[in-house]
């Protein structure tokens, strides 16, 4: 049985395609250690989940990310340099495989997963020479990998015009097929009422995701649309500043955190995704995120952001809206006229591409790649 030393700078809480791509390595006779950071001291270290074997290293007693990486990195080194597989989650993940394969072990094989285009991250927004930096990196680096895998067709062209390297393979980050099925989980335990709309937006509170426009433009909507409502199935720093933000705003809800388990339960309790993305970085331009998958699975049509690839996307598979998330007049205009009808001429096509972008197709994909190591 070979093993797979798969590489993740997080505890390993909420990373769905690692999740995926670990379970699916597992479920084809590979025996995974996903290797992660334990920065939440109640978190076990070490479990073992559906079969992937989890070891939580600590890196540090307070959050620098220099010094958590360089320990990260060491941790790694010292115990891991005698495997022979790597898959490396993003650029934080990379050097110490790198320098596994280059100083003690030359047969060792890499897979460099590049969950989005990594240099060109809002991370390095205002930071040049950071961002110098992880681009010097990166191009040195990059060369050892035996197998690069993204997230974008976008993303993968930039790679292989970028580092003159052979094009990335695609490997989308898509949920699970499952059968067209509603819950009605967010009625029951935020108290919305059955004649609402329900428009989700999941994810991490992040900057340049359009959360404060998506407020701005809700709270204006009370009293214009009273059809339609809001949920944030958000997590992070900063959650506790948005539920103030949106107290006593009355069609906007905030919901804790699932687990990834549950996830698409709550999910396929919505009407509509919606994601206004803001363009602040190449790397958003370039993004095909997996919440949009996620919400079509869910049979929920969306209304995103008339970016690059996202803008391909809906354009070519007609599943909802695309608006400019900078002007909030048009994103009014679309959200006005949105009632219970008007979902139901989305639904054929969701039902298809459904069933085209879903994990089942795209681990054939993955399989394929460490076949071929």
């Amino acid at each position: 049985m070979k093993k797979v030393i798969n590489l993740l700078f997080n505890d390993f809480t909420n990373d769905n395609r690692v999740f995926k791509e670990s379970r699916t390595l597992v479920n084809n006779g590979y025996d995974v250690t996903l290797v992660a950071t334990h920065f939440d001291k109640e978190l076990s270290k070490e479990e073992c989940i559906e079969g992937i074997n989890v070891k939580r290293f600590n890196v540090g007693r307070i959050k620098l990310l220099p010094l958590n990486l360089i320990l990260f990195w060491f941790i790694i080194i010292k115990n891991f340099r005698k495997e022979r597989i790597f898959h490396a989650n993003d650029l934080y993940a990379l050097p110490p495989a790198y320098v596994i394969k280059k100083f003690f072990n030359r047969d060792v094989k890499i897979v460099y997963d590049c969950h989005e285009h990594e240099t060109e991250a809002k991370i390095y927004l205002n930071k040049p020479i950071i961002k110098r930096i992880a681009k010097i990196f990166e191009r040195h680096m990059i060369s050892s990998a035996d197998a690069v895998i993204t997230v974008s067709e976008s993303i993968a062209m930039e790679y292989e015009q970028m580092y003159g390297i052979e094009k990335p393979v695609l490997v989308l980050n898509n949920p699970l097929y499952m059968e067209n099925r509603k819950y009605n989980l967010f009625r029951e335990e935020l108290g919305i009422p059955e004649d609402k709309e329900i428009f989700l937006f999941q994810g991490a509170y992040i900057r340049g995701r359009g959360i404060e426009t998506l407020i701005n433009v809700f709270k204006k909507m009370e009293k214009d649309n009273k059809n339609i409502v809001l949920v944030f199935l958000v997590y992070g720093e900063g959650v506790n500043k948005l539920k103030e933000e949106i107290k006593g705003i009355g069609n906007i809800f905030w919901h804790e955190k699932v687990s990834i388990f549950e996830y698409m339960k709550y999910v396929s309790s919505a009407d509509w995704g919606i994601y206004l993305m803001e363009n602040i970085c190449l790397n958003h331009d370039l993004a095909l995120p997996n919440k949009i998958f996620d919400y079509i699975m869910g049979r929920l049509p969306i209304v995103v952001s008339n970016l690059k690839e996202m803008s391909k996307f809906v354009e070519e598979n007609k599943v909802g809206y695309l608006i400019n998330p900078e002007d909030e007049d048009s994103i009014l205009k679309v959200l006005r006229d949105i009632d219970k009808d008007t979902k139901k001429k989305y639904l054929p096509n969701l039902e298809k591409v459904a069933k085209k972008f879903c994990w089942e197709e795209q681990e054939k994909v993955l399989i394929n790649i460490y076949k071929n190591l």
